[in-house]
């Protein structure tokens, strides 16, 4: 794929992350640091609404791309770092690198999972926000009983999905919007190895802590961020599991969005975030 120009304002730079050659934005700004980390077959690409709406303007944003996705290398050791706890160990190491001593995560989709994964690797972020995510498994039968069969969402543990596959998941997932060319281009570019190896791995693998335990424990801030149109899972029943620390007290939502709020409505979305982090700083 084209390499993706940043936002205004914005430096590229690349961290070797246990032997990856990770690429990521980041952008000054003397607000705490909001660390984004985007969802299945995507890239950075897809905060850029974010990096652009004047609701974020104070704070250092930075957005990276997962191993194997956008301007990232694939993986070295693809059977390790392509798992959940791979993952989240790149994104504890990234942030370490980063010397970002106070910082929040904003995980999406697959990315949220990533960032209460990377808790338990010694990540201490100030706060979470997931949109998209609802934390369960590793258990197959709370992973089937969580998740909707939506258009397109067998695409997410497919090595090799098919174009008209692809077609139905960038529909699902950007909807209500068209997904634009570097997002299309982000899907296909995507290492299928780490959608199939992902999936392989956590369902193989009973002994990782369950996710609803991780944050039921986690004593910091944790933030629902949802599109009322969620189509991959019930939104409504994620804030009926016990959090340890439940933002509000229940789900932020952002009305006539979808799987990515940020990118259809990025103003709202940024309302929201930036109220967490003055709350959390």
């Amino acid at each position: 794929m084209p390499h993706l120009v940043p936002p205004p304002e914005t430096k590229e730079l690349r961290l070797a992350i246990l032997g990856d050659d990770i690429a990521l934005w980041d952008r000054p700004g003397a607000g705490l640091p909001i660390v984004l980390i985007h969802g299945n077959t995507t890239s950075k690409e897809v905060f850029r609404a974010l990096f652009e709406t004047a609701g974020l303007a104070g704070h250092r944003l930075i957005a990276l791309d997962l191993p194997g996705c956008g301007d990232s290398s694939d993986a070295r050791a693809p059977d390790e770092t392509y798992t959940l706890p791979g993952l989240g160990a790149v994104i504890t190491d990234a942030v370490k690198a980063l010397g970002l001593a106070r910082y929040m995560l904003v995980g999406w989709s697959l990315g949220g999972h990533i960032a209460i994964e990377a808790i338990l690797h010694g990540a201490s972020p100030d706060g979470i926000v997931l949109t998209g995510t609802p934390p369960c498994g590793p258990d197959p039968a709370e992973i089937a009983a969580t998740f909707l069969p939506a258009p397109g969402s067998e695409v997410m543990s497919l090595e090799h999905p098919t174009p008209e596959q692809f077609a139905a998941f960038l529909k699902t997932v950007y909807a209500p919007l068209t997904p634009s060319v570097a997002m299309a281009e982000a899907a296909a570019r995507a290492d299928g190895r780490l959608r199939k190896r992902f999936f392989e791995f956590v369902f193989t693998h009973p002994e990782l802590e369950p996710q609803r335990t991780t944050v039921a424990r986690w004593p910091r801030p944790i933030a629902l961020v949802q599109g009322r149109d969620e189509p991959f899972f019930d939104p409504a029943k994620v804030e009926q599991l016990a959090f340890g620390n439940l933002w509000r007290g229940g789900t932020q939502w952002i009305e006539g969005a979808g799987h990515a709020p940020f990118v259809s409505h990025p103003d709202a979305y940024a309302r929201v975030l930036k109220e967490f982090a003055d709350d959390v700083a």
